[in-house]
């Protein structure tokens, strides 16, 4: 007997296939799969963007240019152990570098891969603009799978879409930005992930190897290895548990032996006897030897007082300042302290990506600031509403790790990448609890408002609405910007001379050394076959005071300076920003006297067209 009211055989089959396929999209879209999909996005449009400046290599900055006149050095047959730049300072025998072969490994790889196919320009281009991405694709991923065990497990979702949303991270992975900084900020989340996995002997192995490698890259990431550090001595110091124990011998005995490892694999046997400030080597080397030594002698007495796990761990940290001075007591007073005061005057103060926060604009220092005390105030709130002690402890990791990389970004500015990095979770978190709340909001205007206030949790999006009511509030902030927008619209080349359009004039002639501006150094080793007295980077600190003197410097001594440094052409930027400051800082100074047209008789006009106000000069023979 049929039942009437039953469905037709086959009716629930489609019902079920589509809860079915739900199932599987939900599984499909894993947090990871989310993150790719995100960055992707992001970065086909960021690429569709910038599409005539990688056509051009249009570089925004200086450091991309030396990176690949360094790869380019490595595929044309330079030994991967030699660092040096031999078309710097040629009169001194060439700079080395302090820069790491970790970086240019990819480039270089990638460049050699694609140039049967495309050819050696051809290559540097895709590889120059899809790397930089590619390796923001790996720090989306690391994102997610460090911050997927959190108490909220909704951040591993939506930490990708605050990612892309802050713009001090996001710019060092745009096409075309070549340098280290990227490399920095996946090291520190790197690290950060380790941090987060419950204590082991193995999280703090991998955590140690991970900050060997990101002192290897650069010598900046030294405080945030530090901070990770002294959490990990500062669990087992409140608690004595023995995983902590495990993690914190694993943590200092992968950064010594990290250290040791990375430096002879990037540097050779050079590299493990150089006393350099300003990258890693021995002064370093010694330090962790030193802290590790005496972590791993407290480990082994394991003291059941928490004032003598204390006693112990403040004296490995001693040791380690102790080696450090010991062995090259210069840098105590760190790597900049050697500059001649010439440069910097007139170079270093004027790097603003390594200045305090306060000699910012207003307008600047929001975004700075703003996201890390969003992510501050999150990652409390989280903290506070935490239901086991393993969530607590993750969020107390990440609140200390955040205060001490905001506190680093007050006192210089590149740090507030690496900030923002750690404030991403408490942002989400907010922006989470600030959604959910709006969606119970029956009148339409005030979920409305509400979820605008969620959205601006997106580190970008609020500081920018911070920002916009400052300007309001105070209208000359606005003038000011506007002014400056305006002069940048009306001539868009006014602040440098460093593409190909206004350096391929140079090319065409005799290959020889030139002098020009700091500034102008780097680009036009990348776009020429020329030498160069100086570059904006400080190892070449000598040649980068001669180069002020003879723009700024007393003008009969200027001639013999060139001289010294062997340069036959003298070329400036008319328009540049440095050379604007050489100018206006003597009016009887060389660069015064270029800018006026009127060269001491020692020079001679060289015709060259110019797009941007190039203009060259030849020294002439004695």
């Amino acid at each position: 007997m049929s039942d009437a009211s039953a469905p037709p055989a086959g009716a629930e089959a489609p019902v079920r296939a589509s809860s079915a396929d739900g199932i599987v999209l939900s599984l499909w879209f894993t947090p990871v799969r989310i993150a790719l999909i995100i960055w992707g996005a992001m970065s086909f449009v960021a690429i569709i963007s910038k599409w005539h400046a990688i056509g051009v290599l249009d570089l925004s900055d200086t450091d991309d240019a030396m990176r690949m006149a360094q790869v380019r050095d490595l595929l044309a047959g330079q030994s991967w152990w030699d660092l040096s730049q031999y078309r710097v300072n040629p009169a001194g025998g060439g700079v080395l570098m302090h820069w790491s072969r970790i970086v240019d490994a990819p480039l270089a790889a990638g460049i050699l891969l694609l140039k049967p196919l495309f050819g050696q320009v051809m290559a540097e281009r895709i590889v120059m603009a899809l790397w930089p991405p590619m390796l923001g694709a790996a720090l989306s991923v690391a994102c997610v799978v460090g911050y997927r065990g959190l108490s909220d497990r909704r951040i591993a979702y939506v930490v990708p879409l605050f990612l892309i949303m802050s713009g001090y991270i996001l710019v060092q992975f745009r096409p075309l930005r070549v340098d280290h900084h990227g490399w920095q900020i996946f090291f520190a989340m790197l690290i950060m992930a380790q941090a987060l996995r419950p204590a082991s002997w193995w999280a703090g192995l991998l955590g140690g190897f991970f900050a060997a490698a990101l002192l290897a890259i650069s010598i900046e990431g030294l405080p945030i290895v530090a901070l990770f550090a002294g959490l990990a001595a500062l669990r087992w110091a409140l608690y004595g548990r023995a995983e902590d124990r495990a993690r914190l011998c694993g943590y200092m005995g992968a950064l010594a032996g990290g250290a040791l490892l990375l430096q002879f694999a990037t540097r050779g046997p050079a590299g493990l006897l150089g006393n350099w400030c300003d990258s890693l080597s021995v002064p370093y080397m010694a330090a962790f030897a030193a802290a590790g030594a005496v972590v791993f002698a407290a480990a082994r007495a394991n003291p059941g007082q928490p004032w003598v796990r204390f006693l112990l761990l403040g004296l490995a940290g001693a040791s380690a300042a102790g080696a450090l001075v010991w062995t090259e007591p210069r840098c105590a007073n760190g790597p900049f302290a050697t500059l001649d005061p010439i440069v910097v005057k007139y170079w270093y103060r004027h790097v603003l990506e390594g200045q305090p926060l306060w000699v910012s604009k207003p307008q600047d220092a929001i975004h700075v600031i703003l996201p890390s005390l969003v992510g501050l105030a999150g990652a409390f709130f989280a903290w506070r509403g935490c239901a086991t002690a393993e969530d607590r402890r993750n969020w107390a990791t990440i609140i200390v790790a955040l205060i001490g990389a905001a506190a680093l970004s007050l006192f210089v500015l590149r740090s507030a990448s690496t900030a923002h990095l750690f404030a991403l979770p408490g942002c989400a978190w907010l922006g989470l609890r600030a959604w959910a709340r709006a969606r119970t909001i029956a009148s339409t205007v005030p979920r409305i408002l509400a979820s605008v206030l969620a959205a601006l949790t997106l580190p970008l999006l609020g500081s920018m609405a911070v920002v916009g009511a400052l300007e309001v509030a105070v209208p000359s902030l606005k003038d000011e910007a506007e002014r400056t927008v305006a002069a940048e619209a009306a001539n868009p080349y006014a602040a440098n001379c460093l593409d190909q359009a206004a350096i391929v004039g140079l090319g065409k002639l005799p290959t020889t050394t030139i002098l020009t501006p700091i500034d102008l150094g780097a680009p036009v080793l990348f776009w020429t076959r020329h030498s160069l007295v100086a570059t904006p980077h400080h190892r070449n600190k000598e040649a980068m005071a001669d180069t002020i003197r003879v723009f700024v410097g007393d003008p009969s001594q200027a001639e013999a300076l060139v001289r010294k440094q062997k340069a036959t052409l003298i070329v400036i930027c008319s328009t540049a920003n440095d050379f604007s400051k050489y100018r206006r800082a003597r009016n009887d100074g060389l660069a015064a006297e270029l800018y006026a047209g009127t060269p001491p008789a020692w020079l001679e006009a060289v015709p060259i067209a110019s797009r941007a106000g190039l203009s060259v000069w030849r020294v002439k023979p004695e």
